[in-house]
């Protein structure tokens, strides 16, 4: 079993060449050989790259989720997930640099942005989790998505603010917060509005499951054999 000191070794190797080379150039080998492990101790901890980065979200997730605050379980659900995204960024200060160089490879490998995305719908999930925010079905699904998209466009500009009060980057949040404020209220509706066919649907789909439900046997013409459809292909 790989140790923990051996992981965070591992990582932050990781990390540094993210920030220092092109995607592509950073390989295993390098990972390896920047954390001084044999390749064989490097397997075992990770599968790959994804797998590094998939251990990187967990550990930020687990930072934030472990820093909530209670005192504001009163505050508004907009507040308190302003709160959590804005911990989440203090969080990623440190690797700032890679995350910036891992967002401009994203922007040129469309493989790598779906792998991304897929990371961080599970990350907001846990964002919303720790802001008290309950989402779930479709709805929830693309509250989650907007959360990512919006999420992104805030990192562009925290990328880029060097004041160490983040004034530029609160005022982004903020801003796309306050769209996600209006999103979710039209989620709301759309869901409310599609509640009555769902019951709808759900009922007649239990109808045509219940033993006895099904037709009545198709009537037999002459001769005895049963109507059949000419038509039908063979």
């Amino acid at each position: 079993m790989t140790s923990e000191k051996t992981r965070k070794t591992i990582l932050d190797a990781f990390m540094d060449l993210v920030a220092e080379r092109p995607w592509p150039d950073v390989t295993m080998a390098e990972v390896a050989e920047r954390a001084k492990v044999k390749p064989s101790a490097l397997r075992k901890a990770y599968d790959g790259r994804m797998a590094i980065l998939a251990d990187y979200f967990r550990r930020i997730d687990a930072q934030v989720l472990d820093g909530s605050d209670p005192d504001l379980a009163d505050e508004a659900a907009v507040d308190r997930l302003f709160d959590v995204l804005m911990r989440r960024l203090d969080a990623l200060e440190d690797h700032k640099s890679s995350l910036r160089a891992l967002a401009r490879a994203a922007r040129r490998d469309p493989v790598l942005a779906a792998e991304l995305n897929a990371l961080a719908l599970t990350s907001q999930r846990w964002m919303l989790t720790a802001a008290g925010i309950t989402v779930s079905g479709l709805g929830g699904l693309a509250l989650t998505q907007a959360l990512v998209v919006a999420f992104l466009r805030v990192l562009k500009v925290w990328f880029k603010d060097e004041d160490p009060g983040q004034a530029a980057t609160m005022a982004a949040l903020d801003r796309e917060l306050k769209r996600g404020a209006d999103l979710m209220e039209r989620i709301d509706r759309a869901e409310r509005w599609c509640r009555p066919f769902k019951r709808a649907f759900s009922r007649a789909r239990s109808h045509r499951g219940r033993p006895g439900a099904a037709s009545a046997e198709a009537p037999v013409r002459d001769g005895g054999s049963p109507a059949s459809d000419a038509s039908a292909p063979a």
